[in-house]
């Protein structure tokens, strides 16, 4: 097959018409595999791309292979929500046998199925240690966040590769073929050195200060990295992409990440992450991994909400406040805890937050109405901060501190109440004589 950017509608024509009156039970298995393969090649290595398929008796084996050999794999562990890197995880989980091959002029992804139900026998990929490049630097990321970097990272790959549809689609986003492939190289280098880097400093806690080998070239491509990255989030706020934003924090976190190899390669010494001004809205709370346990043992009233809008964990103060257990509240939605008139409300702000990643109420002490369990409502001031998951979620964790209920008297009628009215005479006019006060 020889060329350039094949279709993923090609390669599983292909592939069907290869195996067509054979090892039937394995043929939607190779057809999935292959164009997952295809497009990691396609996206990753951008050069031109062969496959062959050979069945042989109860076996199929599959070869895709492309002309950039010093890119090597990066398997990541991505939860299944993940919108990317799931390729060779499939791959590695239904095959027999899988191999990377790497010669002077190519790399070549092979798998093999079988229908005799032999089991698999234990096949891993080979390391992720990136290639030796002549000139390196070491930069330093201090304070780095793990679950907060492994976030970020998902969400690069997501928006390249949507980036990468688009324009293969004909939509201009503002970015060159050529800006296009600098920043894919360049993000994948990214990936390789700080999962390289992850491996050989294994953290303690999921706070630590990492040395990164880059190589000594790299500002510039990183720069384009960092435009494009942000004339995709551009695009994202604008629902130009599939690909939803960022969250605050997450933007902040990647731009200090980028900006910190850039600065490094330039002499700049390193700035600490923990330490950087994020804006309005951020909580050094956000530097804390979520944790189910410490909320559930504070004092201060608290709930928190995945990023489905489903309450996952309650405290005893939270519940006692609302009039609920709090194993009762963990699983439903947290409208439950709103008054009808405000639920909309919410979801129109929740909504907003995803879909363009701006916050309006993060950090912010707001006074609501919370709905008690019988019906009445609470007065409250709510403060909504955000932590990381261990699998690079987002949990949304809400303080209620109680408030003060509303008289029942107006502004204007507590002020006028409070003073006796007072006469206004004319100017010039001498004022009235009082009269004295009469007898008994």
């Amino acid at each position: 097959m020889g060329k350039p950017a094949p279709s993923r509608a090609r390669v599983r024509r292909f592939v069907r018409g290869a195996l067509d009156g054979t090892v039937a039970p394995l043929v939607d298995i190779a057809v999935l595999l292959v164009s997952e393969l295809v497009t990691n090649a396609v996206v990753h290595a951008a050069t031109e791309v062969e496959e062959s398929v050979r069945a042989v008796g109860s076996r199929v084996c599959v070869r895709v292979s492309d002309h950039r050999p010093n890119r090597g794999l990066a398997p990541r562990n991505c939860p299944p929500y993940a919108g990317t890197g799931q390729g060779l995880t499939v791959v590695e989980q239904l095959t027999w046998r899988h191999e990377v091959e790497v010669g002077d002029e190519h790399k070549t992804v092979w798998f093999e199925l079988r229908s005799d139900g032999w089991p698999s026998p234990p096949f891993g990929w080979p390391p992720t240690d990136p290639p030796p490049v002549e000139a390196r630097e070491t930069v330093m990321l201090v304070d780095l966040l793990r679950t907060l970097y492994a976030a970020s990272e998902r969400h690069r790959h997501a928006l390249l590769r949507e980036l990468y549809l688009a324009a293969s689609a004909g939509t201009d986003l503002g970015v060159s073929p050529g800006e296009l492939a600098v920043a894919h190289d360049m993000n994948n280098v990214v990936s390789a050195r700080v999962t390289a880097a992850l491996e050989r400093h294994p953290p303690l806690t999921d706070v630590h200060s990492l040395p990164l080998t880059v190589p000594a070239d790299a500002g510039a491509a990183v720069a384009t990295l960092r435009r494009v990255l942000d004339l995709a989030e551009e695009a994202t706020r604008a629902e130009r992409l599939l690909t939803l934003p960022a969250l605050p924090h997450r933007r902040a976190f990647q731009q200090w990440l980028l900006d910190q190899i850039s600065a490094q390669l330039d002499g700049d010494p390193p700035t600490v992450w923990t330490l950087v001004p994020h804006g309005p809205g951020f909580s050094p709370s956000e530097m804390v991994l979520w944790d189910a346990g410490l909320l559930q043992a504070s004092r201060v009233p608290t709930i928190a909400a995945d990023e489905s809008n489903h309450i996952v964990a309650a405290n005893g103060p939270a519940a006692d406040l609302l009039g609920w257990s709090a194993d009762d509240l963990v699983g439903r939605k947290l409208t439950v805890l709103m008054p009808e008139h405000l639920r909309q409300r919410h979801m129109a702000g929740f909504s907003s937050l995803l879909l363009t990643g701006q916050a309006h109420i993060l950090g912010r002490s707001v006074p609501l109405p919370a709905l008690h369990r019988d019906g009445h409502l609470v007065p409250i001031r709510l403060i909504v901060q955000t932590q990381e998951m261990t699998d690079g979620g987002t949990v949304f964790v809400a303080q209620l501190a109680p408030g003060r209920p509303r008289p029942s008297t107006g502004r204007a009628n507590r002020r006028f109440a409070a003073r006796p009215r007072r006469r206004r005479r004319r100017p010039g006019r001498p004022p009235r004589p009082r009269r004295a006060p009469g007898p008994g």
